[in-house]
């Protein structure tokens, strides 16, 4: 397909307000006059990408830099969300058409492009490196979830062994790949994929579980239910785990990593609404 000029919006500036826990520092960041808001990507230069829901409840994407807010739209679309940066500030992501379809995206410098898996009904993509290679999902004509793994045109579909589901959410640049998969029983798990291999990742105490990214250095941040149902974000450093809970949130995911370790992601407070956050550990 043909690159389609970019369309963007307002320009915001950040609000934070703080809390912390026992590990990490975590302030919280919400697009102003948002419904809601969530926080997915971060890369080196600390450049934030997510989307909200506006007051109308429509979802844009957006791109924080340093405070100030860019949203971020795919030309016709009637829905955006962008979850996805690397180094190069390139943003990954997906969007809806006016059929109700879902497609991937990629913004390179303010002109998007639209890409879907050869066959699919439906496309997300999720994760991109700094050699441009981009991780997703995809639903194929029967219904069933797969991940994939792009490489300039190339595509290969990622399944987790024995798994009736999977979806690959991040890669860095050693081609690490993190994500998640259903069994056969329908729990999900998290999952790390390091060459040819896939290992299960279990924080402890999780019933469920889902790594939504990697940093350069191999560190994964996901999020975990418990026993009770209470979910909780966590930081895996080479098998160090570690719970990332907002102060006060009902729920608290971990979304993304970047190469200093500062952390990006989402919870829910009391009443149910959603707001972003930015982690970072404590000295």
């Amino acid at each position: 397909m043909l690159p389609v000029a970019v369309v963007t919006g307002m320009v915001f500036v950040n609000i934070l307000l703080q809390a912390e826990t026992k590990s990490f520092t975590l302030k919280q960041l919400d697009v102003p006059n948002s419904a809601s808001t969530e926080l997915d990507g971060i890369n080196a230069r600390g450049e934030i990408v997510g989307f909200f829901v506006d007051k109308s409840g429509k979802q844009h994407g957006f791109l924080d830099q340093q405070g100030q807010f860019t949203q971020l739209d795919f030309p016709g679309g009637s829905q955006t969300r962008t979850v996805g940066i690397n180094n190069q500030s390139e943003i990954v992501g997906s969007f809806t058409d006016a059929s109700g379809a879902q497609h991937a995206l990629i913004d390179r410098n303010g002109v998007f492009t639209q890409f879907d898996f050869p066959g699919a009904t439906s496309t997300l993509a999720l994760g991109i490196n700094d050699a441009h290679e981009i991780v997703g999902s995809f639903t194929d004509s029967s219904g069933h979830t797969h991940g994939f793994l792009k490489r300039a045109d190339n595509f290969t579909q990622l399944d987790f062994p024995g798994s009736t589901s999977t979806t690959a959410f991040s890669i860095n640049d050693r081609r690490e790949i993190v994500g998640s998969f259903n069994d056969a029983a329908g729990v999900q798990h998290a999952f790390a994929r390091r060459g040819e291999v896939f290992t299960q990742l279990n924080p402890p105490g999780a019933v469920t579980s889902v790594a939504f990214g990697v940093n350069a250095r191999g560190n994964i941040v996901g999020s975990f239910t418990d026993a009770a149902g209470a979910g909780h974000g966590f930081l895996d450093a080479a098998g160090d785990f570690a719970q990332l809970n907002f102060s006060g949130a009902a729920s608290t995911d971990g979304n993304g990593i970047n190469s200093d370790g500062r952390i990006v992601g989402d919870f829910f407070d009391a009443a149910g609404v959603e707001h972003g956050y930015v982690a970072t550990q404590k000295e």
